[in-house]
């Protein structure tokens, strides 16, 4: 009779089904695990992109040539400097301005450091929503369209000065919707960053949470830290 070495006589029915088994659950735990890792590295990426933002605006602040906030208003932006003399959107909607009047600011000519979009981590950093553009294009840009820095949603990093918390922004997110975002308040009722600028992205969820509520469900991604009572 002849005997086979255990290497010799393959594998039984048994251990097939074992081995299935197990490639079944391992399948099952990347499945579960991918989502979330792709969530991880999405926040990642627009934490990374609000904190580079933060230190461009503190830095068009702190420049000799500027003193002050990035403006929130064409208009404004247009009669503080003469670079943008003469500019204004071509069809005027009101959505997104405060996003696309910072995108502009902080590559002013005047800064000693401008701020470089192209740099920023990840893919797509830069959008345009809405669609829209200027009447011409701004200084150091080859095109007239009005653009903005996005969160890894493809949403507007929404940018409110302390001059304007008690104001509405209308944001255009990334699947045409509509909607207005506030300056975040604190549960006393103070503003977060009160006496500066807020940098807000709306998070996985793409909505404004109550920073007031359930901070469990709060996904928001800001230049500050949410906390509770």
């Amino acid at each position: 009779m002849n005997y086979r070495s255990p290497s010799e006589r393959g594998f039984t029915l048994i251990e097939i089904l074992v081995v299935v088994a197990i490639l079944g659950v391992l399948m099952g735990l990347v499945t579960l695990l991918i989502p979330k890792s792709q969530q991880e590295q999405a926040k990642f990426i627009t934490r990374t992109r609000i904190t580079e933002l933060d230190t461009a605006v503190e830095r068009y602040l702190a420049d000799p040539a500027l003193r002050r906030l990035p403006p929130m208003a064409l208009d404004s932006l247009a009669k503080a400097s003469k670079y943008y003399e003469g500019m204004a959107f071509a069809q005027p909607n009101g959505i997104n301005e405060c996003c696309e009047v910072l995108f502009i600011a902080l590559r002013h000519p005047d800064l000693s450091a401008r701020f470089d979009p192209s740099r920023l981590p990840g893919e797509n950093p830069i959008g345009n929503t809405d669609e829209d553009m200027f009447n011409k294009a701004p200084p150091g840009a080859n095109d007239p369209d009005a653009r903005e820095i996005l969160d890894a949603w493809g949403n507007p990093i929404i940018y409110i000065d302390k001059n304007h918390y008690d104001k509405p922004v209308k944001i255009r997110l990334s699947d045409g919707t509509d909607i207005e975002v506030v300056a975040v308040r604190k549960p006393d009722g103070m503003y977060y960053n009160a006496d500066k600028f807020q940098l807000i992205s709306l998070g996985p969820n793409q909505a404004q949470d109550d920073a007031t509520g359930d901070l469990t469900k709060y996904d928001d991604i800001c230049n500050f830290t949410v906390t509770g009572k």
